[in-house]
């Protein structure tokens, strides 16, 4: 079956033959986001690898992590609830409309409008805490929040701006197969399931250097793999930590970028079937019983520093006096005990496989060690669609004791984000502390750079000892490039389309 899959994959691969002269660059994408070019509907993988070439966001994260200008080339606090942002000159939009002011508060309208939960809009989280949009002096936009935001800079690198008189004129369904934005991409042709072919926009204040970007559809990672090793594409997108050895073996590189994520399982300590989860000492127990170190070196080439705190060390808000908790399954069986969970318990996890490298036997590893200290662990492996979801909605099934939910500071580097999932303010939560949510919201609203970091420092102990979760190992992501590519860079755990020329 998986030779049969290869050799469509080729076959399709085949007919994106170039035009004389043209340069094309090709990725291989472990999926395309059924949403079309609509960038509201989430923040992470399969979209980002389109929705990065399409458009921009007043601000961006470069190859560090850090906010850098995108459409907005500066901005300052007015107030500790008004923002002014200087917008870049010149800028137009691949269907010819010009980007102003007007354009960025039409994105911030319309999210705020119910429509925007309707169709799905995820990206309403993170500007939830708008309250108005104005244009201001010399073409500024002002942009006024409820109480006092100090990242809101940062948050805005999520918000995409599309062409706001196509997305009124056509309708949110129908610009989504007709877009326009402004990154150094357009869309010429969706083909279906199988791929998106996007030509240059050569006006596109991200000019790019290369005529075409073809993103196909290669949901299997050794299909991807194989597609890169015989030249059928350029990139191989979200490989796995297994499929390195191969690649460097071709003379091809490997890059690794850090995902801003701690990869961890989730506790339902609010509304779960299992009420030893209420008990910290239970929830620290499970966290002793991971050999996280030995997991890291054992699947994940020691790519995967082991962690006990919501923060990977490229993130805002991470503590490195907050230490991974220690493999101690002694220690685990005598807190068990003293629980009054002796001998144990059995636990039920949804997990999603072949989505982050080497999880599979992450998870497999994890079951493992809770068995050794009496806690038998079933894996139920589910789709991403169904665990959104159940996440979403907080309609997991009756037995889910846990599932699958990183840490995840992305798309904006900020150990808040994380923190805000696991705490009081999620709607349809799982776990609810209301003290260290307290905590968390007097730091998202401390204005004083340094007092926050103290803050976040603080937060990041409490995390760790209140153990919401089973903390495992920092994400990354592993690209796949041929040699004929010059100027790859990750930002934002997706390449900077713009920086890359193919060699002939």
């Amino acid at each position: 079956m998986r030779l049969r899959s290869f050799g469509l994959a080729l076959a399709m691969l085949a007919a994106t033959a170039l035009p004389a002269g043209a340069v094309d660059l090709r990725y291989g994408s472990k999926g395309l986001p059924t949403s079309y070019g609509n960038p509201y509907t989430g923040n992470g993988s399969p979209g980002i690898y389109l929705w990065s070439a399409m458009y921009d966001g007043l601000t961006r994260l470069d190859k560090n992590g850090a906010i850098a200008p995108a459409l907005a080339t500066s901005w300052k606090s007015l107030s500790p609830t008004s923002w002014q942002f200087t917008l870049r000159k010149n800028v137009t939009f691949s269907n010819g409309e010009p980007f102003n002011a007007d354009a960025v508060i039409a994105a911030i309208t319309w999210l705020k409008t119910p429509e925007a939960n309707i169709k799905g809009a995820i990206v309403v989280n993170e500007v939830r805490g708008i309250s108005s949009a104005e244009a201001g002096e010399d073409g500024s936009v002002i942009i006024r929040t409820a109480r006092p935001d100090p990242i809101l800079p940062a948050r805005l690198s999520s918000m995409m701006i599309p062409a706001p008189a196509a997305w009124r004129e056509l309708g949110i369904d129908a610009f989504a197969k007709a877009p326009s934005g402004t990154g150094p991409f357009q869309v010429k042709d969706w083909g279906g399931t199988a791929k998106i072919t996007l030509n240059a926009f050569a006006e596109s204040w991200r000019k790019p250097k290369v005529d075409r970007l073809i993103i196909i559809n290669l949901p299997d990672n050794s299909t991807r793999v194989q597609a890169l090793l015989s030249g059928q594409i350029d990139i191989a997108g979200n490989i796995g930590v297994d499929d390195i050895d191969a690649i460097e073996a071709a003379g091809m590189i490997s890059a690794v970028g850090p995902a801003m994520a701690v990869m961890s399982m989730g506790l339902r300590v609010e509304g779960g079937p299992n009420a030893a989860l209420k008990d910290v000492r239970v929830r620290q127990a499970l966290n002793y019983a991971i050999d996280k170190a030995a997991i890291n070196q054992a699947l994940l080439r020691g790519l995967s520093p082991p962690s006990g705190q919501p923060a990977a060390r490229e993130v805002v808000g991470y503590n490195p006096d907050v230490k991974p908790y220690p493999y101690d399954p002694a220690k685990a069986k005598a807190l068990l005990a003293e629980a009054g969970y002796p001998n144990g318990f059995p636990m039920h996890f949804e997990v999603m496989v072949d989505r982050t490298p080497g999880d599979r036997g992450v998870f497999e590893s994890l079951a493992s060690q809770l068995g050794k200290v009496g806690v038998q662990t079933t894996l139920r492996i589910v789709t991403f669609g169904s665990w959104m979801e159940s996440y979403l909605g907080g309609t997991w099934d009756k037995e889910t004791d846990g599932f699958i939910l990183s840490f995840n500071a992305a798309p904006y580097n900020d150990v808040s984000r994380p923190m805000e999932i696991y705490s009081c303010l999620r709607p349809n939560g799982f776990y609810c502390d209301k003290a260290l949510t307290a905590k968390l919201v007097a730091s998202n609203e401390e204005t004083n750079v340094d007092k926050r970091l103290t803050q976040l420092n603080e937060l990041a102990k409490l995390f760790h000892d209140a153990a919401p979760a089973i903390y495992l190992g920092e994400q990354f992501d592993v690209f796949g490039v041929t040699k004929k590519i010059e100027g790859f860079v990750i930002a934002n755990r997706a390449p900077v389309y713009e920086n890359i020329t193919v060699k002939k």
